[in-house]
C-alpha cells in the first residue's frame, strides 16, 4: 500500500489536469451549438452539459438541467423525467436531500403517466438512496425491494448488479445485518464481474472492506480497499476513491499510524474541494481535528472544528449539527474548559431536542394517518353493508309478490329475526373496534410519551453531571457540607418537576405556581426559614410551562433563593423574599426581590465570577431570555424570556 498511494497521488494530480483541458474543449464546442440548435437537439446538448460539468461544477449542472427541463416541460416525455431525476441526483451530491427527494418524486409521476415501468423502477432506486441518506432505513429497503423487481422483470443485468449492492449496503451498514449484507454483496460481485461492471465492482469491493472495518478485522479491510482503489484509478471513478482514502484514514487511527491517517485525510479531502463533492465534508473536518489532536496540533485541531462547525451551521441539519456540537463539548471537556464544555453541552442537547421533536410529530402523524385510514375503511364497509342490506330488501320484495299472504308473513318473521341478529352483531363488533382502536391509540401514545420522558431524563442527567463539575471547580473555597448543600439544591430543584410530571396526565406542560410551591416547601424545611425569620412570599399568574423552560427556570429560582438566604440576611436579622410571575402575551417576567443587604456599589453582573452569578445568566441565555440585577436596595432580579 505504501508504493500504491504515492502513484495514486501524481495519478490523481494528472488526472485533473487533463481532465479539466479536454472537458473545457467540449463544453465550449456544446455551448455554442446550443445558440442555432433546434429544439430536439437542444435538449439533447443540455444532458451533455449537465452529464460533463456533474463531474466539475455541481452548481452549472444544476443550472442547465433547469434549463433543459423547461423546455422539456411543454409535453410528457421521458426527457423530462430524466431532467428531474438528474436534478435529484446533482442535489443528492450537495446534501440536499429534501430538494432531491422532490425531484425524484417529480420523475416519479412523469414515469407512472407514461406506464413507463423501467423509469418507475429508476425513480424507486433513487428515492431509496435518498431515504438513506436522511436516515429513514425501512423506507429505504422498501423502494429498493420494489425497485428490484421491476429490474429482474426487465432482465436489467447492470440495474439488477447495482441494485443488489446497494440493498447489501443497506443490511450492513444501516440495520446491522452483516449476514444478509455479505449475501447481497456476494451476489452483486458474481453480477459486476458477469456484466463487466467496473465502477460498481469497485463500488462493492469497498462496501465490503468497510464491513470488516466495524468488525476490526483491518488486514482484510485494507486488502479490500487496494483492490476498490486499483479499479477506481483505472477508471477515474472520484467518490470511489474518496471513500478509499477516508477508509484508509480511519485504519490508521485505528492503528496509531496518525502521520498515514492525516495524509489520507487530506487527499481524500482535496478530491472532494476540486470535484465539488461536498457530502460529508463535515465528517472529513471532525476526522482531522482528531488526527491533529492526536499529532498535537492544536491550532489545526481548532481550525478544522471551526470548518466543521461553519458546515454544519450553513446546512441547518440538525444531525449534523448534533455531531460536532457533541465532539465539541468532548474536545473542550478534555482541555479542562468547563464553561465551553458547558456551553456545547446546551447546545448538543438543543440540537437533540430539535431531532427528537422531528421524530415525534412524524410518529403522531402516522398515528394520526392509520387512524384516519381506519375511519375511511370503516365508512366504506358500512356502505357495502347498507347496498347488500337494500339488494335483499329488493329481492325479498319480488318473492313476497309470488307467494301466499302466510309465506309472507313468515318471511318477514324470518327477516325481521335475522335483521336484529345481523344488527346486534353490527353494534357487537363496532364496540369491539372502538375498543380495540382506543387500546391501540392509548399503546402509542404512551409509547411516544415514555421516549419524551426518556429522552429529557437523559437530558437532565446531563445537565446535572456539568452542574457537578462546575460545582467542583468553583467550589474550592467551601466546605464540603456547603458544595453537598448546593448539590442538593440544584437536584431538588429538578426532582420536582419529575415528581410533577409523575402526577401529571399532560407531560408537555407543568404549572409553574404549583411547581414553585413545592420548591419552597423544600426551602422552608431544608433551610428551616421560620426560625431564621425569613419568609418568602408569591403571586404568581396562572403559567404553564414546557419542560425545556421550566428546568433553566427553576434551577434560576433556586439559585437566587439560596444566594439570598445564605448572604441578603447578616447578623440572623429578619427578611422577605418576594417571587412575582406574569405573562405578557406569550412574555413571562420573572422578579424574585429580597430585603437584605443588596450588593456592593461597584457590582456589575458580567464582572461577577462567581459559580451562581455564572449560573443564572447561563440558564437564563439557555431559554433565550434577559436577566436584569439591581440594588434597591436589596438584591431585585429581573428575568424575561418567550413561553413559546
Amino acid at each position: 500500500m505504501k508504493k500504491v498511494m504515492p502513484l495514486l497521488k501524481r495519478f490523481v494530480y494528472l488526472f485533473f489536469l487533463f481532465f479539466y483541458v479536454s472537458v473545457v474543449g467540449q463544453v465550449d464546442s456544446l455551448e455554442q451549438k446550443l445558440i442555432d440548435a433546434p429544439k430536439k437537439d437542444k435538449i439533447e446538448i443540455y444532458l451533455q452539459l449537465v452529464k460533463k460539468y456533474s463531474n466539475t461544477n455541481v452548481e452549472k449542472a444544476i443550472d442547465y438541467a433547469k434549463q433543459g427541463l423547461e423546455i422539456a416541460k411543454e409535453e410528457n416525455s421521458k426527457e423530462r423525467g430524466t431532467f428531474y431525476l438528474k436534478l435529484g441526483f446533482l442535489h443528492n451530491d450537495v446534501s440536499e436531500h429534501l430538494k432531491a427527494l422532490f425531484y425524484y418524486e417529480k420523475a416519479l409521476e412523469v414515469s407512472e403517466e407514461l406506464d413507463y415501468e423501467l423509469g418507475i423502477g429508476k425513480c424507486y432506486q433513487n428515492i431509496g438512496v435518498t431515504h438513506v441518506k436522511m436516515g429513514n432505513f425501512d423506507k429505504a429497503l422498501d423502494y429498493d425491494l420494489k425497485a428490484l423487481k421491476i429490474y429482474e422483470k426487465h432482465k436489467e443485468g447492470k440495474l439488477i448488479t447495482m441494485l443488489t449492492g446497494n440493498i447489501g449496503s443497506l443490511y450492513s451498514c444501516r440495520l446491522g445485518d452483516n449476514e444478509n449484507g455479505l449475501l447481497y454483496y456476494n451476489k452483486a460481485l458474481k453480477l459486476s464481474e458477469k456484466n463487466e461492471n467496473y465502477q460498481f465492482r469497485s463500488h462493492i469491493l469497498g462496501a465490503v472492506a468497510e464491513l470488516y472495518m466495524r468488525q476490526k478485522d483491518f488486514e482484510k479491510a485494507k486488502s479490500f480497499i487496494n483492490k476498490s482503489v486499483e479499479i477506481a484509478e483505472k477508471s477515474n471513478y472520484h467518490r470511489i476513491l474518496i471513500s478509499g482514502l477516508s477508509n484508509l484514514s480511519r485504519i490508521s487511527l485505528e492503528e496509531k499510524k496518525y502521520k498515514d491517517a492525516l495524509k489520507y485525510s487530506n487527499e481524500a479531502l482535496q478530491i472532494r474541494l476540486k470535484t465539488g463533492y461536498t457530502e460529508n465534508n463535515i465528517g472529513t473536518y471532525l476526522t482531522l481535528a482528531e488526527i491533529y489532536e492526536k499529532l498535537g496540533d492544536t491550532q489545526s485541531v481548532e481550525s478544522n472544528y471551526n470548518q466543521a462547525l461553519t458546515q454544519a451551521l450553513k446546512t441547518n441539519a440538525s444531525p449534523q449539527l448534533s455531531k460536532v456540537y457533541e465532539a465539541l463539548h468532548k474536545y473542550t471537556h478534555r482541555k479542562k474548559d468547563y464553561k465551553k464544555s458547558y456551553e456545547y453541552l446546551l447546545k448538543y442537547n438543543e440540537a437533540e431536542n430539535a431531532l427528537f421533536t422531528k421524530e415525534k410529530d412524524k410518529q403522531l402523524k402516522e398515528v394520526q394517518a392509520k387512524f384516519d385510514l381506519e375511519s375511511k375503511e370503516k365508512e366504506i364497509l358500512l356502505l357495502t353493508n347498507e347496498n347488500r342490506i337494500k339488494s335483499l330488501e329488493n329481492q325479498n320484495q319480488r318473492r313476497a309478490q309470488t307467494i301466499l299472504i302466510i309465506g309472507v308473513v313468515a318471511l318477514i318473521i324470518i327477516l325481521v329475526t335475522l335483521f336484529y341478529a345481523y344488527k346486534n352483531k353490527q353494534t357487537n363488533n363496532k364496540t369491539l373496534a372502538e375498543k380495540n382502536k382506543v387500546i391501540s391509540q392509548t399503546l402509542k401514545d404512551r409509547e411516544i410519551l415514555l421516549k419524551e420522558v426518556h429522552h429529557r431524563v437523559k437530558n437532565n442527567l446531563q445537565i446535572v453531571s456539568s452542574l457537578l463539575r462546575l460545582q467542583h471547580k468553583f467550589g474550592s473555597h467551601k466546605s464540603s457540607v456547603e458544595i453537598l448543600q448546593e448539590i442538593q439544591d440544584k437536584i431538588q430543584a429538578m426532582s420536582i418537576i419529575h415528581e410533577k410530571l409523575y402526577k401529571s396526565s399532560d407531560l408537555s406542560l407543568i404549572n409553574l405556581e404549583s411547581y414553585l410551591d413545592n420548591l419552597l416547601t423544600y426551602f422552608n424545611t431544608s433551610y428551616d426559614l421560620p426560625k431564621q425569620n425569613i419568609k418568602i412570599t408569591t403571586t404568581i399568574d396562572d403559567i404553564d410551562l414546557s419542560m425545556d423552560r421550566l428546568v433553566p427556570c427553576g434551577l434560576i429560582v433556586n439559585e437566587i433563593i439560596a444566594n439570598s438566604i445564605k448572604y441578603a440576611f447578616q447578623d440572623n436579622s429578619s427578611g422577605y423574599i418576594s417571587i412575582k410571575a406574569s405573562k405578557n402575551e406569550n412574555e413571562c417576567v420573572l422578579t424574585i426581590q429580597d430585603t437584605g443587604v443588596g450588593f456592593p456599589e461597584d457590582f456589575k453582573v458580567e464582572n461577577s465570577q462567581s459559580l451562581g452569578m455564572q449560573l443564572i445568566q447561563g440558564l437564563t441565555k439557555q431559554i433565550k431570555g434577559t436577566v436584569d440585577i439591581i440594588s434597591n436596595p436589596g438584591a431585585c432580579y429581573t428575568i424575561k424570556f418567550n413561553m413559546a
